[in-house]
C-alpha cells in the first residue's frame, strides 16, 4: 500500500512520466504511483541521475508531467488556474543551496514570498525563532555560517506555513549540528502545523527520520520501505 488508511492524501501521483526531448529522449520518470498522506514524511533516495529532483519538480509544480496526474488532496494541478500563486501558498521548497539574496538581512530574505502580505514582518521573525535564528535577523547571508544560512532558506520555505514542504538534499552543505537542527525542525513542522513532506536525500541519517522510504531507480519507484515512525 502506497497510503497509510488512516489519513487523507495530501498529494497523489498516478502513472506521472516524464520524457525530456532530445537525441537520447531521456524518460526521467516513467510511471510513478504515489500516494502521500497528510503529516507523512516521505524520503525519496536513489542514485544520481534516477529522476529524483525530477519527481520532486513535478510534485512542485515547477515542471509538467508529460502523462499521468498530480493531486493537492484532491485537485488535479492541471485544471488550477493560476498555478503561481497556488504554488507560492501552498508548497514550500528547500534546496540543497540556500539561494539567498547576499544583499538582503535574514528577515529580508525570508519576509520575499510574503511580500505585501499584512505582518510580514512578523511572520518573517516567527519563522526564524523556529529554525533558531530570531537573533540572526539583521545580519545578511555573508556574515553567518553556511549550516545557518541553509536553517535560513528552510525558514524562508515555511514562512507562509504551506500544506506541502519539498525538500532537495536539504542537509547536503550542512554538518551535522546543523543537519540535527533541521531534521529537529522537520519533526516540529508535522507535530505543531501538520505539514507534509517529501524529502530527496542521499543520507540514510535524514531518511530515516520519515515514515516511508521510496527507493528510485531509472525514473522509477524500484520499492518503498515502510519505517516505524508514526506521523503525528
Amino acid at each position: 500500500m502506497n497510503e497509510p488508511a488512516t489519513r487523507p492524501s495530501a498529494v497523489s501521483l498516478q502513472g506521472v512520466h516524464k520524457t525530456y526531448p532530445g537525441a537520447d529522449r531521456v524518460q526521467a520518470v516513467r510511471g510513478v504511483d504515489l500516494d502521500v498522506a497528510e503529516g507523512e514524511m516521505v524520503a525519496i533516495m536513489g542514485k544520481s541521475g534516477s529522476g529524483k529532483s525530477t519527481l520532486l519538480n513535478l510534485i512542485g509544480t515547477l515542471d509538467r508531467p508529460d502523462r499521468g496526474a498530480i493531486l493537492f488532496h484532491g485537485r488535479n494541478i492541471r485544471g488550477i488556474s493560476g498555478l503561481a500563486r497556488f504554488r507560492r501558498e501552498e508548497i514550500g521548497f528547500v534546496f540543497q543551496l540556500h539561494c539567498l539574496l547576499p544583499h538582503l538581512t535574514l528577515l529580508d530574505n525570508v519576509a520575499l514570498p510574503i511580500q505585501g502580505v499584512a505582518g510580514a514582518n512578523a511572520l518573517a521573525h516567527e519563522a526564524l525563532r523556529r529554525v533558531g535564528l530570531a537573533d540572526r535577523a539583521r545580519h545578511t547571508p555573508v556574515t553567518v555560517s553556511g549550516g545557518e544560512r541553509q536553517r535560513a532558506a528552510v525558514a524562508r520555505a515555511i514562512v507562509n506555513k504551506p500544506k506541502v514542504l519539498l525538500a532537495d538534499e536539504p542537509t547536503g552543505n550542512v554538518d551535522s549540528e546543523n543537519e540535527a537542527i533541521i531534521l529537529r525542525l522537520f519533526d516540529d513542522l508535522r507535530q505543531s502545523l501538520g505539514m507534509t513532506l517529501i524529502v530527496v536525500t542521499h543520507e540514510r541519517s535524514v531518511a530515516e527520520r520519515a515514515d516511508r522510504i521510496v527507493h528510485f531507480k531509472d525514473g522509477a519507484i524500484e520499492h518503498i520501505e515502510v519505517l516505524g515512525n508514526a506521523a503525528p
